[in-house]
């Protein structure tokens, strides 16, 4: 039933921005609507609508502290259906309304370029394939990370028939704790890490069988702030790095709010975090 619940958790992650109830993600998963409450919250100690507001939050807490969106079109981002219930409920979580928050973020806590210098490129990235499967543990303390048979975990078959790729984690939370927003609760408890391979050629995953704890992810063609540095232990400057140079130097992208890859090429690591474009 977990293998169930952490494919719940992930729908709820995808389809934040979408007025989807329990009953369609109870159909997704081929369970009653009651089972999937009952399960869910046995694993992750609360129920799916108050996981999706937490994520939501999240995701609005980021892009209030990383763009200068307008918080209308950020709350709607974030699947809030008008700006009076959006402001409602951020306020429940963080004792601010957006506004304030924003306000309060940008006097406390100004991006410091680190110490050691990096190099941020913004990069339109190809439409490519990763397959990933979930952990629900901090990148750090995952053993082997950049270790080929870690990421090839059961998926020999992947390897034989397709070739072409790079172990890679995506880091669905890595942003929020960046500034702040995460709770304690969350930190202690459910921090993910998706881990396995992006897929460098043209070919598709569709017709490889994948064990179970394994997903498909289509990756659009879209834009990225990409920064190369050296060892994984480096991945907090090398994101305050990239999200410097976005505030600072970078006027035509601002962050999705998207999870950052870190790819491990040779020689080098690559950070990828997804870009929107100013409108």
């Amino acid at each position: 039933m977990f293998n169930a619940m952490s494919r719940a958790e992930i729908w709820l992650q995808d389809s934040l921005d979408q007025p989807l109830s329990i009953e369609d993600l109870a159909r997704q998963l081929g369970y009653s609507a009651s089972q999937v409450r009952r399960q869910f919250r046995q694993c992750f100690n609360m129920s799916p609508r108050a996981y999706r507001e937490q994520r939501r939050l999240e995701r609005a807490a980021v892009l209030l502290s990383l763009t200068q969106q307008n918080i209308a079109h950020i709350a709607a981002q974030c699947g809030y259906v008008n700006h009076s219930s959006f402001s409602r409920a951020f306020q429940r979580r963080y004792q601010l309304s957006p506004r304030h928050y924003r306000q309060a973020l940008n006097d406390r806590h100004q991006l410091k370029p680190p110490l050691k210098s990096f190099t941020t490129d913004i990069k339109q990235g190809s439409p490519r394939q990763a397959v990933y499967m979930r952990i629900y543990k901090a990148a750090h303390a995952i053993s082997g990370l950049g270790n080929r048979k870690r990421h090839t975990n059961h998926l020999p078959c992947l390897e034989a028939q397709l070739g072409g790729s790079t172990p890679a984690v995506a880091l669905p939370d890595l942003l929020a704790d960046k500034v702040l927003a995460l709770d304690s609760t969350t930190k202690q408890y459910k921090l993910r890490t998706d881990i396995g391979l992006h897929i460098e050629n043209q070919a598709s995953t569709d017709s490889v069988a994948l064990p179970v704890e394994y997903r498909r992810i289509d990756i659009p063609s879209q834009h990225y702030a990409v920064t190369l540095f050296d060892d994984f232990s480096e991945l907090s400057d090398a994101l305050t790095a990239t999200l410097c140079q976005l505030h600072y130097h970078q006027s035509l992208y601002h962050v999705s709010g998207g999870a950052p890859h870190v790819l491990w090429r040779k020689g080098r690591l690559e950070l990828k975090v997804p870009l929107q474009r100013l409108t």
